[in-house]
């Protein structure tokens, strides 16, 4: 979701189109990634932080899924935290809290939550471990922190294959290196949260796959229109954007087309 490092809806195409491909990635595969969240210890009744909570796809998830919970919004972007609470507006009521801030500052007091859940976020951030440190600060003793992201060696899939996706794949990494980010942060998750003093850690890999959910939900993340950036910054030419588009073409309309996507998600636990 947004913050203050290297997203930047505004080069996703415009903002309806980018607003539908967040709606449906914070809805793909949740199920599976609502249970590994309670096998990590999310239990209903509990205070949550949300980071990085963006337009509020996630934490309408959130909402449903722990019914007497309260949480609170934490979102940098003034115009996706307002699109939250119009997202939000049937269920806000006492158990949502909405807060314009950055997650390596929040301003939140301190040792207040149960369990911070940061999805999609610190792939983002130039400094991770400052981030983590303030989500370990305002977790209580014994509170939780899991963090949902990517990496990109451990991508996945596609049959029959795309190789001029490789190309494409590559550039967008080292362009949102560029920009602060770090698409293979997954690998690193698991020692950033022990060197800021979580223990009691868990790491899972999560995949999600086209004959699970449509093959539309996985290859919109993928239409060319919302690559033309990379084109406009450099970071890859506009023959290699083309080859891609028409093996992209062609694979959907493959009878056979599946691909199979995978997420890393770390838990830690602060100490009593």
């Amino acid at each position: 979701m947004s913050t203050a490092g290297s997203y930047d809806r505004h080069s996703h195409r415009d903002d309806a189109a980018e607003i539908q491909r967040l709606a449906s990635q914070a809805r793909s595969g949740w199920g599976k990634e609502a249970r590994k969240l309670i096998w990590f210890g999310l239990r209903d009744g509990m205070s949550v932080l949300e980071p990085g909570s963006g337009p509020g796809f996630v934490t309408a998830q959130l909402l449903d899924l722990l019914p007497t919970s309260t949480i609170t919004c934490l979102e940098i972007d003034p115009a996706l935290l307002a699109q939250a609470q119009q997202e939000l507006q049937d269920k806000v009521g006492e158990r949502v809290r909405f807060v314009e801030g950055s997650v390596l500052e929040t301003g939140l007091e301190g040792n207040q939550f149960d369990f911070v859940y940061a999805r999609l976020l610190l792939q983002h951030l130039s400094d991770p471990v400052g981030a983590v440190r303030e989500m370990f600060r305002v977790l209580k003793p014994g509170g939780k922190l899991v963090i949902y992201d990517v990496d990109d060696d451990l991508f996945g899939f596609f049959d029959p294959p795309i190789p001029e996706f490789a190309p494409v794949l590559q550039r967008f990494g080292e362009a949102q290196a560029a920009r602060g980010g770090d698409r293979r942060i997954g690998r690193r998750l698991w020692r950033l949260l022990r060197s800021v003093g979580f223990d009691n850690l868990g790491l899972e890999v999560l995949a999600s796959h086209s004959d699970e959910a449509s093959l539309e939900s996985f290859m919109q993340h993928l239409d060319p229109d919302r690559l033309g950036w990379l084109v406009n910054g450099g970071w890859l030419s506009q023959a290699e954007l083309d080859a891609f588009a028409v093996a992209r073409q062609k694979f959907m309309e493959s009878a056979e087309a599946y691909t199979l996507w995978m997420m890393v998600m770390v838990c830690g636990e602060k100490p009593e």
